[in-house]
């Protein structure tokens, strides 16, 4: 019978551990539901070419990948990069009136809300109708979904602040002002070892995002080519820039190098864009341990060499 409180205690302790448990497990499940709602968004970007006063329109695509029933609410934004990597900022609408870019104003989403069942797609369409009096140029706006409860997304597309867009890239035909320039071309100039890491920055200063293509070469001290890459071939938006990297891999290298861009950008390709940098690779450790040691050499045999002369000396005497 005195054992019987210590049964119990053990029963309880076991039932409850079995119950916390089952409601940590239930509780996971719903919070993973609610935060990896997953869906496809398709085309996840495109580019439009349009003469003022033209008018056009776009399907697109979602699918729910997810095991529920999503409500889904689109809207257009525009959006602007401000970094140096390409990183699209979706604007709430009023954010910048000012911005010469936007275009929202321009298009709709019909039908803006919509339920998709799970595994299965929905297509609606975006709208778009340049107004008769737009400068020519680049716009830039979004095809933004998400959920009408706010939860969190795992998708296609690009992803901000829990909405995943579709961007759009609209081009308004006429005379524009094409202007990029290589505003950084630079790596460590002197280091110890490879690998040496290149960074080439080039800024879009005209009316329309381009995508400019290149190569960089690489050069020893003699004249000749070691090593060539060519640069991603991505867009820079207007008045952003973006950074490109290149890496020169050996470890084992020594003397001075130069490195050469050659590209070119705009409508026809036919923009130059040129850049050119050297740089020091000298394994400075090893040399300063490799003098040292012909330095220790050298003094033991000088000193041999001279306790041999005492010795002569002394026996001659």
């Amino acid at each position: 019978m005195k054992t019987l409180p210590k049964k119990i205690k053990i029963i309880f302790s076991f039932s409850l551990f079995c119950l916390l448990s089952l409601i940590f497990c239930v509780l996971s499940q719903k919070v993973k539901a609610q935060t990896a709602r997953g869906f496809t968004i398709s085309p996840p970007s495109f580019k439009i070419s349009l003469k003022p006063g033209d008018e056009t329109e776009k399907q697109i695509k979602i699918t729910n990948n997810s095991s529920e029933e999503v409500e889904f609410v689109a809207n257009v934004q525009d959006f602007i990069v401000t970094d140096k990597y390409g990183t699209p900022e979706l604007l709430p609408p009023g954010t910048m009136p000012d911005n010469k870019f936007a275009a929202s104003t321009w298009a709709t989403i019909i039908p803006d809300t919509f339920t998709i069942a799970p595994g299965k797609s929905f297509t609606t369409t975006l709208y778009l109708r340049v107004p008769g009096d737009a400068r020519p140029g680049g716009r830039y706006i979004s095809a933004a979904f998400k959920p009408s409860d706010g939860s969190g997304l795992d998708g296609s597309g690009a992803i901000i602040n829990s909405v995943v867009a579709s961007l759009v890239s609209i081009t308004v035909e006429g005379p524009v002002k094409e202007e990029a320039q290589v505003i950084a071309f630079k790596a460590p100039s002197l280091s110890e070892y490879g690998p040496i890491t290149l960074a080439t920055e080039i800024k879009n200063l005209g009316d329309i995002h381009i995508s400019p293509r290149g190569t960089i070469n690489f050069k020893d001290i003699t004249g000749k080519i070691i090593f060539s890459d060519d640069i991603e071939n991505v867009n820079i938006f207007p008045n952003a820039s973006r950074i490109y990297r290149t890496t020169l891999a050996p470890k084992l290298l020594f003397g001075k190098f130069t490195a050469e861009f050659k590209g070119y950008f705009g409508e026809k390709g036919n923009l130059p864009l040129l850049a050119t940098t050297s740089f020091w690779v000298i394994p400075y450790t090893a040399i300063s341990i490799i003098v040292l040691a012909i330095a220790i050499v050298i003094i033991t045999i000088l000193y041999l060499r001279k306790r041999n002369e005492l010795r002569e000396v002394i026996d001659n005497q």
